[in-house]
C-alpha cells in the first residue's frame, strides 16, 4: 500500500500507434511534468508488438507498485540485447536539457514525432514540444501503425511548416537511409532545422549520404537512464559531465538529467551522482567518441575480439547494406562469431580476406546469415536478440547490464 507522504500511485498509459499516441499521452504528461502525477507510458499490443514484448515492458515499469513522490515518469529501456528495465525519472531530469535542445533548432520549434513516445527519444519530443506550448506533429507511421516512408514523413513536414516555426525531429538510424534514398525524403529532411539521430550509432554510409545531400544531422548520445540524449555531436550539453576510464574506456555520466534508479532496485550502476554505463569511449579533439560497448569485447579461445571492429570492416564491403555481428555458440557450446547482414550474396572467402588482416583469423565469422530486414524494438532500434533468434542463433550471454 502506498505511503501517501512519500509515495504515489503510478498510472499506466497504454499508448496506441499512429497520431493517436499524442492524444493519449499529452495531457497526462503535462500533469506529470507539473508534479501532479506519475505515469508509465507503454505501447499497446499490436501485430508489430506481440503480447510477450508488451508484457515484458509492463513488467519492467511495474505499474502496480507505488513510486517515490517526486517520480514523474517511469520508462522502459529498449531491451535490444536483453529484457527491458523500468527507469524512474523526475520532471526536473526530463526537462533539464530541453531549453538547450530547442535553442539548437532556432528556439520555439515545431517538433515532429517520428519515433514512439513509449521510448525515451519519442517521449523527449513531447517534453520539448510541451515547452513550446504546441503538441508535436506525428508521422502517420509512428509506433508501427504502418511502415515508415518518405511520403509519410514529408506529409508531417508539410503540416509542421504551417506553424511558421523552425522544424525539429528525432530519428533512429534505421529511418534515415529510407529518407535519403528518395528525392522527397531528402527534400523533407532539408526543410528541418534540427535533425537528431540517436538510439544507436549512425552507419558511416548514412553519414556520407547526408554529407553528399547537404543535410546536417546532429548525433546524440544518451539513454533512458540519462533522460535521453545529453551529448550532441560528441559535446556534452551544459551541466553534463563525462568521464572516460583510462583502463577500460568505460563512459560514466553525471548531471541533472540522471534517473532516480531502476524499478527493480538494482542500482549498482548509479553511485555518488554518476551513472556507470556499459559503453566504451574516447576523447578525440575535444569530442566524445562512443566506440562500442564493454560487452562488444568477447573472449574466443583466450583472445579478446572486438565485435564492433568486425562490423566496421564489414560495413565497408560493397555488397553489405547493413550488418550486425553477434557472439553465439557452436555445437560444443564454445563462443563463436556470427554475421547477420542485409545486402548481396557474399563469398565467405571474401569475408575472410577482409577481416583477417589487422583483426586475425579468430575474428572471422563462422556463420553468415543473409536477411531482408532486421527485427526492431518498439523504439525502432535493431533488436539483436530477436534478429539472431530469427536465423536460429542463440546469443552468448554476458554479465553486463544493458544500459542503452
Amino acid at each position: 500500500m502506498s505511503n501517501s507522504a512519500t509515495e504515489r500511485t503510478l498510472e499506466l498509459i497504454e499508448v496506441p500507434s499512429g497520431p493517436a499516441a499524442v492524444t493519449a499521452i499529452w495531457a497526462r504528461l503535462s500533469a506529470a511534468l507539473a508534479g501532479d502525477a506519475a505515469i508509465a507510458p507503454i505501447p499497446q499490443e499490436s501485430s508489430a508488438l506481440p503480447t510477450a514484448v508488451v508484457s515484458a515492458i509492463r513488467d519492467a515499469v511495474d505499474p502496480d507498485r507505488p513510486v517515490p513522490m517526486d517520480t514523474a515518469v517511469v520508462m522502459s529501456t529498449s531491451g535490444s540485447t536483453g529484457n527491458p528495465r523500468g527507469v524512474m525519472l523526475t520532471a526536473s531530469a526530463l526537462t533539464s536539457m530541453t531549453s538547450h535542445v530547442n535553442a539548437r533548432a532556432g528556439g520555439d520549434p515545431t517538433w515532429i514525432l517520428a519515433i514512439p513516445p513509449t521510448s525515451i527519444g519519442g517521449l523527449n519530443v513531447l517534453v520539448r514540444a510541451h515547452a513550446t506550448g504546441r503538441s508535436p506533429v506525428a508521422v502517420s507511421s509512428v509506433g508501427g501503425a504502418e511502415r515508415f516512408t518518405d511520403h509519410a514523413f514529408a506529409e508531417a513536414v508539410d503540416t509542421a511548416e504551417s506553424f511558421n516555426r523552425p522544424i525539429a525531429v528525432s530519428l533512429v538510424p534505421t529511418q534515415l537511409p529510407r529518407l535519403l534514398a528518395t528525392d522527397s525524403g531528402r527534400r523533407a529532411l532539408a526543410r528541418c532545422s534540427l535533425i537528431l539521430v540517436g538510439g544507436a550509432a549512425l552507419a558511416p554510409q548514412a553519414a556520407r549520404d547526408c554529407d553528399d545531400a547537404g543535410i546536417a544531422v546532429t548525433t546524440t548520445y544518451g539513454m533512458t537512464e540519462t533522460s535521453g540524449g545529453c551529448v550532441l555531436n560528441g559535446i556534452p550539453l551544459p551541466g553534463v559531465d563525462v568521464n572516460v576510464n583510462d583502463h577500460d574506456q568505460r563512459v560514466s555520466l553525471s548531471g541533472p538529467m540522471l534517473a532516480q534508479g531502476y524499478r527493480d532496485g538494482a542500482n549498482e550502476a548509479f553511485a555518488h551522482g554518476w551513472l556507470r554505463t556499459n559503453d566504451r569511449g574516447r576523447w578525440m579533439d575535444g569530442t566524445l567518441q562512443v566506440i562500442g560497448r564493454l560487452d562488444d569485447i568477447v573472449s574466443i579461445q583466450g583472445v579478446n575480439v572486438d565485435l564492433l571492429a568486425i562490423e566496421d570492416r564489414l560495413t565497408d564491403h560493397p555488397g553489405v547494406d547493413s550488418v550486425i555481428v553477434v557472439p553465439t555458440f557452436d555445437a560444443n557450446h564454445d563462443v563463436r562469431i556470427a554475421m547477420i547482414y542485409i545486402g548481396d550474396e557474399i563469398d565467405s572467402e571474401d569475408i575472410r580476406a577482409r577481416i583477417t588482416p589487422g583483426l586475425g583469423s579468430i575474428a572471422v565469422p563462422t556463420s553468415i546469415h543473409r536477411v531482408t530486414e532486421f527485427a526492431t524494438t518498439a523504439s525502432g532500434k535493431v533488436d539483436r536478440r530477436a534478429t539472431s533468434s530469427a536465423v536460429g542463433l542463440e546469443l552468448a550471454e554476458t554479465d553486463d547490464e544493458d544500459l542503452v
